[in-house]
């Protein structure tokens, strides 16, 4: 009987607490990542983040024989998978010419492993620079 009625407490522990966790977000409270999904990367300066940009670009350069120059990180939004995939509109200096490219980069750090998926400069499309996929 203890048995069954621990199980039962259990249960409704996890029912009250995923309740409020719904709740909470609501309200505006914590955000949590979606596994799958692609989040939006609020901290475009964060050294991990600048060294996945710079490394994209390092890469792209290597493998198309360009000498792009990393400026900055103008947009990012990162996918956790089996590591985190990164999804990065960056600036980068062509010569005297600054260009934004839409870099993807698959990170998993504790094997040591990071790989450049996909490396495009934006498009303009009505007058505006469209980098992000939706």
């Amino acid at each position: 009987m203890a048995i069954k009625f621990n199980h039962i407490l259990g249960a409704l522990f996890v029912v009250v607490a995923t309740v409020l966790l719904r709740v909470s977000d609501a309200k505006g409270g914590r955000k949590e990542a979606i596994v799958g999904g692609w989040n939006p990367i609020t901290n475009l300066t964060d050294p991990e983040v600048v060294e996945i940009g710079k490394f994209s670009v390092d890469e792209h350069n290597k493998e198309a024989k360009t000498r792009l120059e990393f400026q900055e990180i103008t947009k990012g939004e990162s996918q956790v998978v089996a590591g985190i995939n990164y999804r990065l509109v960056i600036s980068a200096k062509d010569g005297d010419s600054p260009h934004n490219y839409l870099a993807e980069v698959w990170d998993k750090p504790w094997e040591k492993f990071r790989n450049l998926t996909s490396f495009v400069e934006c498009s303009l499309e009505n007058g505006e620079q469209q980098c992000m996929r939706t």
